[in-house]
């Protein structure tokens, strides 16, 4: 299949799916607790070019021209006279830069940031040696590096990409604003953490909406029925007033009738959205979870961290990435049509 169809159109069915994600960032601007999502892309690996009946000398090494960068947790590398090996779903991929961490495996590995800055692995590439082994970091880091850089024979003559894909949809969990509603069940968490509720079956699910209710029973319960859970099962007010602590303490008339349980998550990488502003962890994944740090606000409720305006630029761009990849398609079937009616005729 001509190359340039192929990137055209991968371009164009990945702008489709991350124009999905803004545009539900825009749908969910005023939804309480709502965290906004963005798209992660990959580019299908850079696989080697070779020049047909060329002779084939072996290329000899040169490390001159090799740079190496540490910040933090991050490094850096590049070098101009051969090529990183990456391990990634569609095969090996060749690149001349790498940006990498270790993770908890002691592999050398891309990585994403969530919401709090936080480095992850999870589904990224391994860094490989020549012969597509993953690559560990103890030791020298640079030396090892070095050590495997792919030095393709002499009638290699660079690489080719087949475009970009879709990987994953990341939420941000950045902190909303909060703004003052004075409900007496109207709660937001002013650091990172969920509300665990439960439904009906028993399913456990987490959420940073913070607009409860009281159901017939007098249970706690979300906007959409799930049980707002305590350190003891499910919280029952029965009482005019109703007070609730800084640290999650239920109060009513005077009495304790409970502590909401509100954990953080250290895997929160793994939540995905189910709907309704509630999470579930991904299937197979189970949640580390950890104590709530921060305090709960009564009478406040955790607005949108989405910006519209950012959004709308984003979309904008988007828009204009789309139609420059429909005029790269149009361009290459006209290409086509010239090469099978005219030069074909000759």
């Amino acid at each position: 299949m001509n190359r340039g169809l192929y990137i055209g159109a991968s371009s164009m069915i990945a702008n489709q799916q991350r124009l999905e994600v803004i545009t539900n960032n825009l749908a969910n601007v005023n939804t309480a607790g709502y965290k906004k999502d963005f798209a992660l892309l990959e580019s299908f690996p850079e696989k080697l070019l070779y020049k047909i009946n060329a002779r084939v000398n072996n290329r000899q090494a040169q490390q001159n021209q090799f740079t190496f960068q540490e910040d933090g947790q991050t490094y850096t590398a590049r070098t101009n006279n051969g090529y990183f090996v990456i391990s990634t779903p569609f095969g090996l991929s060749y690149v001349k830069e790498i940006r990498f961490t270790i993770d908890e495996e002691g592999y050398l590995k891309t990585f994403y940031r969530d919401g709090t800055e936080d480095l992850k692995t999870d589904n990224e590439c391994y860094i490989c040696d020549r012969q597509g082994n993953p690559l560990q970091g103890a030791g020298n880091l640079e030396q090892i590096l070095q050590q495997n850089i792919y030095y393709p024979p002499s009638n290699v003559i660079g690489t080719m990409s087949a475009g970009v894909n879709f990987q994953k949809i990341v939420s941000d969990f950045t902190l909303g604003e909060l703004t003052e509603t004075g409900g007496k069940l109207d709660l937001a968490l002013n650091q990172s953490g969920f509300f665990r509720v439960v439904d009906e079956e028993g399913n456990t699910y987490y959420t940073r909406d913070g607009s409860f209710k009281l159901n017939e029973e007098g249970a706690l319960v979300t906007s959409t029925g799930e049980y707002v859970q305590g350190t003891n099962g499910n919280i029952y007010i029965h009482g005019n007033e109703v007070e609730i602590g800084r640290d999650g303490t239920v109060i009513v008339d005077g009495n304790v009738v409970g502590r909401l349980d509100i954990v953080d998550l250290e895997n929160r990488e793994f939540l995905r959205k189910i709907g309704y502003n509630l999470y579930q962890m991904a299937e197979g994944a189970e949640p580390q979870e950890v104590p709530y740090e921060g305090e709960v606000l009564q009478g406040y409720l955790e607005g949108s961290n989405v910006n519209p305006i950012y959004e709308m630029v984003e979309m904008i761009t988007l828009l204009r990435e789309f139609e420059a990849s429909q005029k790269l398609i149009r361009v290459q079937d006209e290409m086509l049509e010239k090469a099978s009616n005219e030069i074909g005729r000759v």
